[in-house]
């Protein structure tokens, strides 16, 4: 969901979305030579790829750097929400606590700054004074012998998972040769320090608020009532680093808009949001498995066309690195294709080998193997 926001300066101008608006309707773009490919032993061979693109994420829901600039320019949080997630409605949902998954390790290190208490699965307590103590996967603590699962409560201060404090319960449980550490933790809570890692601190009030109103719909839809955890604590889902990062800012945003989420039909939403759009929203078709939700659609977005993280490129890709990242390409390539979403992101990329035989990569594989921004993007083969 959320991700790094720092990046090359570039700003993708009114004029210059429209003209891209234009081409979005193209399912698939040949960006090599118009001549037919063959098996002509004598044809031009692919030597890399020159890559440009837009925007930081997948560019559907909220864009971040998009709500900072609305909020400058005098919206509040709820015209800024209304835009990203046209259809929804602001309303209220029961409070509820969320358990996301710090940690699977073969052995942790657990503790507090204050006296603290661990309770195990048949109900034994041990308190212990402050300090750090090492957990395996025996469950033994401190000389004590613990049955796993235990959970690790506070005292006078907070939890520690190695050298970071949380709020709230930590659980420790046996998964396989591994330690899950789950922390359980209030939702209003869990919020502001999502708050806090997502967004700069001194960014505007209204856009921290329309941060916090999609993390909390966001934690709610995605609880996993028969699974024992329910969230990441990084873009898989959203970042959240616990009292690492607790910026007064964040948590007035949470504190105002308390209890607050949206609401689609009567049901929560499954707020999705990323760093910047580049200047365009998505919708999930092609990008995920599954029907695209009717808030999640194509819009013009001339305010996060402002951000730094708008545009980004050239990215020049050698073709050893292309093998690197891709070991089953042809022998020798000579074309190069995309297919896109009715959004401009790339679903596919194939390359297409001078024997006839070619490799389609899935768009998010092509754009995490070669650590590209976004895939929103472009590209040229060189020769």
């Amino acid at each position: 969901m959320g991700s790094t926001r720092s990046g090359n300066k570039g700003v993708l101008g009114a004029g210059a979305i429209r003209a891209l608006a234009a081409v979005l309707g193209t399912v698939l773009c040949l960006l090599t030579a118009s001549a037919p490919v063959s098996a002509d032993s004598s044809a031009a061979l692919v030597t890399g790829l020159s890559i440009s693109g837009h925007g930081y994420g997948h560019g559907i829901g909220l864009s971040q750097w998009g709500a900072e600039e609305r909020a400058r320019a005098g919206q509040t949080h709820q015209e800024i929400l209304s835009f990203y997630y046209p259809g929804t409605q602001l309303g209220t949902a029961p409070s509820h606590a969320v358990r996301v998954l710090l940690a699977q390790l073969p052995r942790l290190v657990v503790g507090s700054s204050s006296g603290f208490t661990v309770v195990d699965t048949n109900g034994k307590t041990v308190r212990l004074p402050s300090g750090h103590y090492p957990v395996s996967t025996d469950g033994a603590i401190a000389g004590r012998s613990m049955r796993l699962p235990i959970t690790i409560a506070p005292g006078g201060g907070p939890i520690m998972l190695g050298g970071s404090r949380y709020h709230g319960t930590l659980t420790l449980s046996l998964d396989g040769g591994r330690l899950d550490a789950v922390n359980t933790v209030g939702l209003e809570q869990y919020v502001g320090d999502v708050v806090s890692f997502e967004n700069p601190a001194y960014w505007p009030e209204e856009a921290l608020r329309a941060q916090a109103i999609a993390s909390r719909s966001y934690a709610l839809a995605n609880l996993h009532p028969e699974a024992t955890w329910d969230l990441y604590p990084d873009d898989r889902s959203q970042n959240y680093g616990g009292l690492r990062k607790e910026y007064p800012s964040a948590l007035s945003a949470a504190a105002a808009t308390r209890g607050q989420v949206l609401l689609y039909q009567g049901n929560v939403v499954d707020a999705l949001f990323s760093a910047s759009n580049g200047g365009l929203t998505s919708t999930t078709d092609g990008v995920w498995d599954g029907p695209n939700l009717p808030y999640f659609t194509v819009r013009t977005d001339q305010f996060d066309a402002l951000s730094p993280a708008s545009s980004w490129g050239p990215v020049r890709i050698g073709l050893t690195t292309l093998r690197r990242s891709f070991p089953d390409l042809p022998p020798s390539i000579v074309n190069v294709s995309i297919a896109t979403n009715p959004a401009g992101r790339a679903t596919s990329v194939t390359f297409l080998g001078s024997d006839g035989s070619s490799l389609s990569v899935d768009g998010e594989a092509f754009q995490e193997r070669l650590a590209l921004r976004s895939t929103f993007l472009s590209l040229q083969p060189t020769y």
